[in-house]
């Protein structure tokens, strides 16, 4: 089963990006994204990025972000793995988990 995971990437290290590190990292992130590991990622505007990666475990999405070439040269110094949820129309965006929690905390 799919899990899936947002990885926050954040404090740039600019003085890093070379042409062959810019052409390894979107290599590899097609590579995800033919593999169906890499539903989406890009850039954010305040100099961060975001990546939504499907892992069988935690263990599997930090694997898969070790091996990106950005990773390996710490272009982004700070990398965070969150699994999320997803919350959509088919699960009633969650609201019975809500519902329980609240409940079993009365």
């Amino acid at each position: 089963m799919n899990r899936q995971f947002i990885v926050y990437l954040s404090n740039k290290q600019k003085h890093l990006m070379t042409d062959e590190l810019i052409q390894g990292h979107v290599s590899y992130l097609g590579e995800l994204k033919r593999q169906g590991k890499l539903p989406f990622c890009g850039p954010c505007k305040d100099g961060t990025a975001i990546m939504i990666l499907k892992a069988d475990s935690l263990e599997e999405a930090e694997a898969l972000l070790a091996r990106d070439p950005f990773t390996k040269a710490n272009y982004y110094q700070d990398r965070r793995i969150v699994e999320v949820e997803e919350a959509t129309l088919e699960n009633n965006f969650l609201l019975d988990d809500v519902l329980v929690n609240q409940r079993n905390r009365s």
